[in-house]
């Protein structure tokens, strides 16, 4: 046979199968195509924040029925007790129940403005009413409110505020809760006799803040929970002292409103420090 042989060039699978080939790996998408799935994935990330914001109401509303609710019973068995004793010379135990009585309507009303004051601050406007503060004047404020349970448990306060460190701006009244909370917490949760620090010292950006104690800690499983409302440690030495478990709540919001981030560093049985920053003003 003569002639020249015909040459065929190898056809890829996919021709073969009439499939046409992918685009290249450096093909660039359509701008419509890019903007629709940013679209979509901003869709998804406000769907999800939106579950995430019903599941937390759903879950702070249970808690507070539970918080309200069990109270609320003991506090009806003491009334009924009282009514049904009244005028009977020989119920010795009267003052005693209006004591309990006292105390629990005093817990409850700071569950409930506790409660609220988170509410009131998740809605607040980014417009705080921001003032020049003095950090070792507003700490010393502090340390004369608490003075009586820094006493009560031979706690010492010690206040360190670098030379350096200039005036912040802050709204006082919310910054002062937030040391109010803080040193409260650092008194409560640590053995009598030991120490609270309050450090201040200055950044490139600002000023950072320090509440140090010698307490009890935190467990490691605790620690990214401290912040969310209603949260409770399951250390008895903790769980046996009174509280909402909303304070450190708050004091995550206010820091926030002013621009800040909280962090916690903890060790078992040796002590916590919280640390956030400051805008100069």
């Amino acid at each position: 046979m003569s002639g020249s042989r015909s040459r065929r060039t190898a056809a890829t699978p996919a021709a073969r199968n009439g499939v046409t080939a992918p685009p290249a790996p450096n093909a660039v998408a359509a701008p419509e195509s890019v903007a629709l799935e940013l679209e979509v994935r901003e869709l998804r990330a406000e769907i999800d924040s939106m579950q995430r914001a019903a599941r937390l109401k759903e879950q702070s509303f249970c808690i507070m029925a539970h918080e309200l609710s069990s109270p609320l019973a003991g506090m009806k068995a003491y009334v009924e007790t009282l009514l049904e004793n009244y005028g009977d010379p020989s119920f010795a135990e009267g003052a005693e129940f209006l004591g309990v009585l006292d105390r629990e309507i005093s817990r409850l009303a700071r569950v409930v403005e506790r409660t609220l004051e988170i509410s009131r601050l998740a809605r607040r406007d980014t417009g705080l009413r921001l003032e020049p503060v003095r950090l070792e004047d507003l700490v010393g404020e502090v340390r004369a409110a608490l003075q009586p349970a820094l006493t009560a448990r031979r706690t010492d306060f010690e206040l360190q505020i670098d030379a350096a460190v200039p005036v912040v701006a802050a709204d006082p009244d919310l910054l002062k809760q937030v040391f109010l909370n803080l040193v409260q917490n650092a008194v409560k949760f640590s053995p009598p006799g030991t120490r609270v620090r309050v450090r201040a010292m200055p950044t490139r950006d600002g000023v950072r803040v320090e509440v140090s104690d010698e307490g009890y800690g935190i467990a490691p499983q605790d620690l990214e929970q401290v912040f969310e409302p209603w949260f409770r440690s399951a250390d008895e030495r903790v769980a046996r002292e009174r509280g909402t478990g909303l304070g450190l709540a708050i004091v995550k919001t206010i820091v926030e409103q002013h621009g800040g981030r909280i962090e916690v560093e903890s060790t078992r049985d040796r002590g916590t420090t919280f640390r956030f920053g400051l805008q100069p003003y």
